[in-house]
């Protein structure tokens, strides 16, 4: 008796958690769980088995404006626009449109400036060729002058010299506003003896008077082997340095427009007059 008892309440258990069961499947359960997510349960009853089976399932939160979430589009159907370009001066921008952090710096060029006027190498030597040189024409001793013949014999020595025993000059110019410093120093002095020959001497001795006549000069001398009537010339070399603002520079300069001297050349030939008896 007890057992059907037993069963009877089993039987009557089972058809009121069976109608209980029937509605729960009919309409799955969600709740919301603490980390924003939904569970989704759903429980189903097999009256043979009297058994209940429960299953759940897990969504996660979407988060987000609805254009953003994936699958879902505006009414339209087309894809919103992507986002406007941050703001850019364009001052900024390059000449592929892109964004700069800072404006470009301007790039810095020098340019080479050019004198129209002449250069300091050309206003010195400019000036060292207007420098004013003492002029050398030849003198000669002993003068033919100085004997009754007025002639100098063959074989006799002679002294050299000129009329300007200056060896050094200087001066200043003053051109395109800059001082120029101009000095010019004599080299040598070369004469043309008018044979053929030519005598360079760069320092001379001038004859003094009553001077042994056979001796011949110190410095600069000749001796003519051959009569004639001779014009001497002489050529002076002079060396110019200039300097200005600092540079310097030289130049030679060759100066023959000396006077000519005429010299004639005899023989003396002793002639005994009136020989003791």
């Amino acid at each position: 008796m007890s057992h059907l008892k037993n069963v009877t309440i089993r039987r009557f258990i089972g058809i009121i958690i069976g109608a209980l069961l029937s509605v729960t499947t009919a309409t799955p359960s969600a709740h919301a769980d603490a980390s924003g997510g939904q569970e989704s349960t759903a429980a189903s009853y097999n009256p043979s088995a009297h058994t209940v089976t429960v299953t759940g399932s897990r969504m996660q939160p979407m988060t987000g404006p609805v254009s953003s979430r994936p699958g879902l589009l505006p009414k339209t159907g087309v894809a919103p626009p992507p986002p406007p370009p941050p703001l850019c001066n364009a001052g900024l921008r390059d000449p592929s449109g892109n964004c700069r952090a800072s404006a470009p710096q301007p790039v810095k060029t020098t340019k080479s400036v050019k004198h129209s006027g002449p250069s300091i190498a050309e206003i010195g030597a400019e000036a060292a060729a207007s420098i004013t040189i003492p002029t050398n024409t030849p003198i000669i001793g002993p003068s033919p002058t100085q004997n009754k013949w007025g002639i100098i014999p063959v074989g006799y020595p002679i002294w050299l010299w000129t009329t300007d025993t200056q060896t050094a000059v200087s001066q200043t110019v003053t051109d395109q506003g800059l001082v120029v410093s101009v000095t010019a120093t004599r080299q040598n002095v070369v004469f043309n003896m008018g044979d053929g020959n030519e005598i360079t001497c760069t320092s001379f001795t001038a004859r003094p008077d009553h001077n042994d006549p056979f001796q011949p000069s110190p410095t600069c001398g000749y001796i003519y082997l051959d009569t004639g009537q001779y014009t001497i010339t002489a050529t002076t070399t002079w060396q110019v340095i200039w300097q200005v603002s600092g540079e310097s520079g030289s130049l030679t300069i060759t100066d023959n427009t000396s006077a000519r001297t005429p010299l004639p050349v005899g023989e003396l030939h002793t002639v005994i007059v009136n020989p003791p008896s």
